[in-house]
């Protein structure tokens, strides 16, 4: 039995960057990826950027396009909405170049009524892109249901003849078969422990392999992509309503000043942390930043009760929050606190500079909520899908000066925090770190050991 798949998943609920990790093996020289698959929904986007910063979303359509020799395949446990396929297909095509892309003939169309749908009746959190309320006509077998027709050389197979390409390449005892995962285990709809603040499915590399086909016995590896601090989506709607997204486990919500803070002195984020920075407040200052701050964010920040703030009752954390947010809608990801009183790690900056990485979602564009990491959580996703690697991305957030960073693992002298940090994620999860994702761009990593088995 020739064992060619690689499976790429998010270990976490998430946002991990499991598209870097994607194009990063689609690219590598080393290896032949003859073909690779996506069963992904418009409920999520994956952002490629390549070494010179450019970005590109996909939402069906494999990351592995960025290979010009690798053949592309959509699964059945897709669904696609034609509006966004259509925007998606334009802007990759770059890569796409004259390939054909192969899609089963059982993906489904997301139609307008199955947004709605999920408008009216999902109330724990939700992207509303119709993913879930297609899948339950989909289960349902609803005469209303439309399936996915041709567009230019996204083309339609039967059962038989998408099984029939995609295994020419997984009897190929000389090419790999990429598997491209979907949101998060810790958004699975079972198994995450969750629920209800789950997505409509389940998040496995045993999952991949049922919806496209494969038997497990082709599995070579799985490699599971996480970060220090899990995501949650925001608790706003883009329309400024309040829905509970759920926590992560025991791991205690951080804010983004938090992770700032703690990834430019090389500590970690805990409760109580900013406190001991020293301060200075002014609340007319303060004032002033709440007449200047978007009402989106001041939801974010205060809940449903934010007209009712009490000024001298802030905490400084809640003022550098505000003072962070009043910024970034500004469009500074990089800025001069007037509350702290703190010297810079770099003469080439002048003091209480604070360097934004809060992040987005891509679809909802809505900032994400970072938490502490439950290692127990994580620990139980191996268990689940028995990774070979971990691939830690946003590695910058426990040490801003590696952001960027190229190499491999044993160039670089990594402090006692660090060590002591690698050591405890590996054994606690019984699972080797690969590489340590230092930016978003291809290839920017170190490297602990080969990503891809032989």
């Amino acid at each position: 039995m020739i064992k060619n798949v690689i499976s790429v998943i998010d270990g976490e609920a998430g946002s991990c960057g499991k598209a870097k990790v994607v194009g990063e093996i689609a690219t590598l020289e080393s290896i032949n990826l003859g073909a690779s698959i996506t069963n992904c929904m418009p409920n999520a986007g994956h952002t490629f950027v390549d070494e010179k910063g450019n970005k590109t979303v996909f939402r069906n359509i494999p990351v592995s396009a960025v290979n010009p020799n690798t053949e592309l395949f959509i699964g059945p446990g897709s669904a696609i909405d034609m509006e966004i396929f259509k925007q998606e297909y334009e802007h990759v095509k770059k890569y796409l170049g004259d390939r054909k892309i192969y899609i089963h003939e059982l993906v489904p169309l997301i139609e307008e009524r199955h947004k709605q749908y999920e408008k009216e009746h999902i109330k724990s959190g939700s992207t509303f892109k119709g993913c879930g309320a297609v899948t339950q006509e989909k289960v349902v077998r609803d005469k209303k249901l439309e399936f996915f027709k041709t567009f230019k050389n996204a083309i339609v197979c039967s059962n038989e003849e998408w099984l029939e390409r995609l295994y020419k390449h997984l009897d190929n005892p000389n090419e790999y078969v990429m598997l491209e995962g979907s949101q998060g285990c810790d958004l699975d709809l079972n198994h995450s422990g969750n629920y209800p603040y789950v997505t409509s499915r389940n998040v496995s590399t045993t999952q991949l392999l049922a919806d496209s086909g494969i038997s497990a016995e082709r599995l070579l590896q799985t490699i599971m992509v996480i970060r220090p601090f899990p995501i949650r989506i925001s608790n706003i709607t883009k329309s400024g309503e309040f829905i509970y997204t759920g926590g992560y486990g025991k791991g205690e919500e951080l804010t983004w000043t938090q992770i700032n803070l703690a990834s430019m002195y090389g500590s970690y984020p805990f409760k109580g942390d900013i406190e001991n920075l020293p301060y200075n407040i002014n609340l007319n200052r303060v004032k002033k930043l709440i007449s200047q701050c978007p009402e989106i964010y001041l939801k974010q920040l205060f809940g449903n009760d934010f007209r009712n703030i009490k000024i001298s009752e802030l905490k400084i954390l809640q003022i550098l929050e505000l003072e962070r947010l009043v910024y970034k809608s500004k469009g500074f990801s990089d800025y001069e606190s007037r509350f702290l009183e703190m010297g810079m790690f770099d003469k080439d900056f002048p003091p209480n500079t604070i360097f934004d990485q809060s992040e987005q979602t891509t679809v909802t564009k809505m900032e994400r909520r970072v938490f502490d990491l439950d290692i127990a959580k994580l620990k139980s996703n191996c268990r689940i899908n028995t990774p070979s690697s971990l691939y830690l991305n946003f590695f910058q957030h426990l040490g801003l000066d590696y952001k960027g960073n190229i190499g491999n693992f044993d160039d670089f002298s990594f402090n006692r925090y660090l060590r002591e940090y690698f050591s405890w994620l590996e054994s606690e999860t019984g699972v080797e770190i690969s590489a340590l994702g230092t930016g978003s761009k291809n290839g920017e990593r170190i490297l602990k050991k080969e990503l891809v088995k032989k």
